[in-house]
């Protein structure tokens, strides 16, 4: 990981791009996953979700905090991926995550059904089977397919 490319670091999480979202906006997030480390092509992506207006804001864990960080699994970085819940900024995030191959498939080729979290679920503190999407990938595309609807 290249630690000039990130913005800031807070809260055991490192910070790409600002938050540009209104008050007014119903923001959440797509969470992919990576192990052990951010690679440099993580971070180029991330910097090219930002620039190409996919999305303004986009955090990961920090590795420098793995060893004190009770919720990592396994080596499992979270990546998070910011949006309004509008559906051209939602298909547009959906899209980039799913060709540059963030999204994984099943053993049968189908593309996991990733949950998209309002930011409200999570001050809320729905975790786990307390948390219920309203949109999921399935909303945007067909599984098994890949086409947009």
């Amino acid at each position: 990981m290249k630690a000039e490319l990130v913005s800031g670091k807070m809260g055991g999480w490192c910070w790409y791009g600002a938050n540009t979202f209104k008050k007014t906006d119903s923001v959440g997030k797509f969470m992919t996953f990576v192990q052990e480390d951010i690679s440099n092509e993580m971070q180029e992506l991330i910097l090219k979700a930002i620039k190409q207006d996919v999305t303004p804001l986009v955090k990961h864990t920090n590795p420098d905090t793995l060893a004190s960080n009770p919720y990592v699994r396994d080596g499992s970085l979270a990546v998070i991926w910011y949006s309004t819940d509008e559906e051209k900024a939602l298909k547009g995030l959906a899209k980039f995550l799913i060709v540059h191959g963030l999204v994984p498939k099943t053993k049968a080729g189908k593309y996991y059904n990733i949950s998209f979290k309002y930011d409200e679920q999570t001050r809320n503190g729905e975790y786990g089977e307390e948390f219920k999407p309203a949109i999921s990938l399935k909303d945007l595309m067909d599984l098994n397919s890949g086409e947009f609807y």
